[in-house]
């Protein structure tokens, strides 16, 4: 006879395989996440490579459940830190240390294999925490009507909006009248790596204002409703444009979010059953593993094609 593996395997008495497991650790999908966000990065990437071009839209599809599982394990952990402001500094030098690796990259191989911008979703990740944390600090403080708190919280909210509200003019005085190609990507690199507003991050500002609604969500369920509703509410204006033949970015206020309107990114929406697995278990530790791998995997991927497979 064949094993039943629905039998007691080492457990308690009668419990089976399906009994024990208790759904995804945060390390679990967080290793999930990475693997779609690789299979991502080589479509986007390295689209040189004949087989990679022949499977482009597949690749990019998988990748699309990368990013809300990160925000998703953000927030979880933007809850459960001991040390917020810690974390925020952690985030922020994260972030700082992969633009510079990228305009250290830049620097040595970019007119030889041309220049590497990617977008650093480290730094929309340390907003998404920045003004989880206010917020919720100046709710706190308003309904103790600790005023000084929560003026003190606007402040910093209002400085740390500087870098969005002044990204051209910082570019202008950073980069000299007759740059060359290469003083002009380093300045913009180094723009990136130090002050980059929220027009320079990965998804920006949609994906910020998700986050902060998701962490004030608090539990497991709410979040997920979130960001179910977030994708629901993106294919109804994204339908409605169609239908009305309105060009989705010239409306002011969608501009900051017309990355969501569109098919290829909804496919977010099939990151939600994994949300829904989630346990509250923290599981295996690897803390450092995103912050090295997320700079290293992206500029290996595009010079590997870059050299193997250059274009012209």
């Amino acid at each position: 006879m064949g094993k039943d593996i629905s039998a007691p395997t080492g457990g308690a008495p009668g419990e089976t395989l399906a009994g024990r497991w208790k759904g995804l650790s945060a390390f679990q999908i967080k290793v999930l996440a990475v693997v779609f966000m690789t299979i991502d990065h080589i479509g986007a990437f390295a689209f040189e490579i004949p087989a990679v071009e022949a499977h482009y839209s597949l690749l990019r599809s998988i990748g699309r459940l990368a990013a809300p599982l990160f925000l998703f394990l953000l927030v979880q952990s933007i809850r459960h830190t001991r040390s917020k402001g810690k974390f925020l500094l952690r985030l922020y030098l994260a972030g700082a240390g992969t633009g510079l690796f990228v305009a250290l990259m830049n620097l040595l191989f970019g007119e030889r294999f041309h220049y590497f911008t990617p977008g650093n979703i480290i730094f929309t990740f340390f907003y998404v925490a920045l003004y989880a944390l206010l917020s919720e600090r100046a709710l706190g403080a308003v309904r103790d009507r600790d005023w000084r708190t929560a003026a003190l919280c606007a402040a910093v909210g209002a400085v740390s909006l500087l870098p969005t509200l002044l990204a051209d003019t910082i570019r202008e005085a950073i980069i000299p009248e007759g740059a060359s190609m290469r003083a002009i990507f380093l300045a913009d690199d180094l723009h990136s790596a130090l002050l980059p507003g929220m027009g320079m991050v990965s998804y920006g500002l949609g994906f910020i204002l998700l986050g902060v609604v998701m962490y004030h969500a608090r539990t497991k369920t709410r979040q997920c409703a979130v960001f179910g509703a977030f994708c629901v509410l993106c294919y109804g204006v994204m339908s409605a444009g169609a239908v009305l033949g309105i060009g989705l970015s010239g409306v002011p206020v969608l501009r900051y979010f017309t990355t969501f309107f569109d098919r290829l990114q909804l496919l977010m929406v099939f990151a939600l059953p994994l949300m829904a697995l989630y346990n509250g278990q923290r599981g295996r530790g690897g803390k450092w593993f995103f912050y090295l791998y997320y700079p290293i995997h992206r500029e290996i991927i595009f010079l590997f094609a870059a050299v193997f497979f250059p274009v012209g």
